[in-house]
């Protein structure tokens, strides 16, 4: 796994979670191993971590090796949420709906520490929104399942009690509406501001089926001990800034102007907050670009021109410069060899 990639992690027991599910259908447990980098004696060890990448490494080899399945809705649908490691465990232990959300939103990190969470309120409804990395974004799926698991483990927890009212997406549909529409049992949109699960704001009054909170209490000192542990995130407004850049690549090429209109500050604020945080607005759009361009060329339904045109390029010349830049090869090169 010598590809680039941020330093995030996550618990190895979703990792192996994935892997089950798709040897079960099919693929090489001995080849996804292999792929992913991972260690069976993992499997063993709660608290044990891996690469984000090797997740990533899982879902392309799912998706390549599984084009008449819709992966992330069986997915969902196969995943126990209670094998999925301790926040989990914890949520399935709190009093009612909104304890156990905020339980999820503390420990958020440690499942994935480049999972983001947070709570939206809109027209009289509450959403469960979830974010991630911008290459990670780019996938689309992943994200559906991880919106997909937090549902389940709410729902498991309230005894299937729990009132959502609808699903959204910020990507485009990959997989028949419908399913997920069966999946949720709900409606589902795509192309929405927000990736999250809504609900009545009553909903979170919800008592769950099985609270305790002597065994919470001893999960939450433990959850506390490991989030303490990892090293410290993004600063929230770098990651702000990093999403408005995805946002506005292909409509301005992250024009700055536009970027700083997006998170409300001056031009002159978003250089400044960057630069407390030992970077720059060049390099965080350099950044986003070279990750982007990665995943993006990993999907061959896509053309180069495209890629480039959803960067933000203006022409070819400059895409196949700067991808020349990040990885001495063209897009071409690096799209033939990563298919091998």
């Amino acid at each position: 796994m010598d590809e680039e990639f941020p330093p995030d992690t996550g618990f190895a027991a979703g990792a192996f979670a994935y892997l089950d599910f798709a040897v079960s259908r099919g693929l090489s447990r001995e080849k996804l191993l292999a792929a992913a980098g991972l260690d069976e004696a993992l499997r063993n060890d709660p608290d044990a971590r891996v690469p984000i990448i090797a997740y990533v490494i899982l879902w392309r080899e799912m998706l390549a090796g599984l084009p008449e399945v819709a992966v992330p809705v069986e997915l969902v649908r196969a995943l126990d949420p209670g094998s999925l490691g301790l926040v989990v465990q914890l949520a399935l232990r709190a009093d009612d709906v909104g304890h156990a959300a905020r339980l999820l939103g503390q420990f958020h990190r440690l499942p994935d520490t480049a999972l983001r969470f947070s709570f939206v309120e809109r027209d009289g409804l509450v959403g469960f929104a979830v974010g991630h990395l911008p290459q990670v974004e780019a996938m689309r799926y992943p994200l559906e399942v991880m919106l997909g698991v937090g549902v389940r483990t709410l729902q498991r927890a309230a005894g299937d009690a729990l009132a959502v009212h609808h699903v959204t997406f910020k990507h485009a549909a990959g997989y028949p509406v419908a399913a997920y529409e069966e999946l949720f049992g709900v409606p589902v949109m795509f192309g929405a501001p927000e990736t999250a699960a809504w609900m009545p704001r009553e909903a979170l009054a919800t008592p769950l089926a099985a609270p305790d909170p002597a065994l919470r209490r001893i999960l939450e000192a433990h959850a506390t001990r490991l989030v303490d542990a990892l090293p410290p995130i993004e600063s929230p407004v770098v990651a702000q800034i990093r999403e408005a850049v995805v946002a506005e690549l292909a409509g301005s090429g992250a024009e700055l102007a536009r970027v700083a209109k997006r998170v409300a500050m001056s031009t002159r604020t978003v250089q400044r907050r960057l630069e407390e945080a030992g970077t720059s607005y060049q390099d965080l759009v350099e950044d986003v670009r070279a990750a982007l361009a990665r995943d993006l060329l990993r999907d061959r339904t896509r053309s180069i021109v495209d890629i480039a045109f959803e960067l933000g390029y203006a022409d070819l010349k400059g895409f196949y410069r700067a991808f020349r830049r990040w990885t001495d090869s063209t897009p071409a090169e690096w799209r033939a060899k990563a298919a091998r």
